[in-house]
């Protein structure tokens, strides 16, 4: 009879044990899992997250291209218009007629070399109370045209510049080889001894079309190496153009123009091409020669410029800003083309 007692509360309390644990060891609610595709999935249902939309801008061009002009003669590249007559013309009488042998690509030209940039300023800790810094995303234009920062520049005038330079970048490349820009109508103005050589196109120069990225008055080479490396463009204003007939959207501490009023060009054997032929003295510019690059004027840099992609040339090739105003070096956008 004890044996039976036991055997039967063996029985009870085990069938007790198992009834607990039935009634504590319900299904567990299952977690849910994020996956790369924006779902989050649970038991029988699923979530999706609204992907943000993005956007994009675009940036106008400029009506249609302009052929190059139809008298490129087939001689030695430089820089140029039509201003002179070419030897064995019929010239009037009393007229006096300069006779300038074209200058080849890399012509060397009495000017001096400009002098370094100045070296970027340097920033001390600040003392005393906290102020308000504008935070300037890294000019980076693989990572996007970003020139915000500088004071004084309404949001219009900044979309401008960037819309300049973001044009610059994608078609001024195709310059890159000499013999491009000459069938284009380009010339040197004899100017590579200053490391800097300018190609003018002078029938652009000439015209109305300002501010154009495909059709840029002058191109810039960097001749400081074994061969010339393209390195910005040079945006020209129309003859008799003054600092007040820049348009408003470049009238900002973002995009400095300059002039040069004191150098004298000479027409070459080439009726493309025009070179230097030194500056003015107290009568101006010496017989047969004439006063050409005073006219409002910009750089556009596609390469790395530690006085940013506006900077102008140091030196003599500095030229002249508008009066009040001291040569911009925009530090804050140097970056790193």
């Amino acid at each position: 009879m004890e044996r039976g007692v036991r055997r039967g509360l063996t029985v009870s309390v085990f069938g007790a044990l198992l009834v607990v644990g039935v009634a504590c060891g319900g299904a567990r609610p299952r977690a849910a899992v994020s996956v790369d595709n924006g779902v989050s999935s649970t038991t029988g249902a699923s979530t999706a997250r609204p992907a943000a939309a993005g956007q994009a801008g675009k940036v106008k061009a400029k009506g249609a291209a302009k052929p190059a002009p139809s008298s490129v003669a087939a001689v030695s590249p430089t820089t140029g218009r039509l201003v002179a007559r070419l030897p064995g013309a019929a010239v009037p009488p009393g007229v006096n007629v300069l006779v300038v042998p074209a200058v080849p690509a890399g012509g060397a030209a009495p000017v001096a070399p400009p002098t370094a940039p100045p070296p970027s300023p340097t920033i001390s800790p600040a003392t005393g109370p906290p102020q308000t810094v504008t935070t300037v995303k890294p000019y980076n234009p693989s990572d996007g045209i970003d020139l915000s920062g500088t004071p004084g520049v309404t949001p219009a005038q900044q979309a401008a510049a960037e819309a300049l330079v973001r044009g610059t970048l994608r078609y001024l490349p195709r310059f890159a080889d000499q013999s491009v820009a000459y069938a284009a109508g380009y010339r040197t103005i004899g100017d590579a001894i200053t490391g800097d050589e300018h190609w003018v196109n002078w029938a652009y120069a000439n015209d109305s079309d300002i501010l154009d990225p495909q059709h840029p008055e002058s191109l810039v080479y960097n001749t400081r190496g074994p061969r010339p490396v393209l390195e910005a463009a040079m945006f020209m204003l129309p003859p008799g153009s003054r600092f007040t007939d820049i348009p408003p959207l470049f009238q900002s501490p973002l995009t400095q123009f300059h002039v040069h009023g004191n150098i004298c060009f000479a027409q070459t054997q080439d009726p493309l091409q025009k070179v230097f032929a030194g500056f003015t003295g107290p009568d101006g510019c010496s017989p047969g020669t004439t006063l050409a690059g005073n006219v409002p004027m910009i750089h556009v840099w596609i390469v790395a410029n530690p006085c940013g992609p506006f900077a102008a040339l140091s030196g003599v090739a500095a030229g002249q800003v508008p009066p009040g105003q001291s040569p911009n070096c925009d530090t804050l956008h140097a970056g790193v083309l």
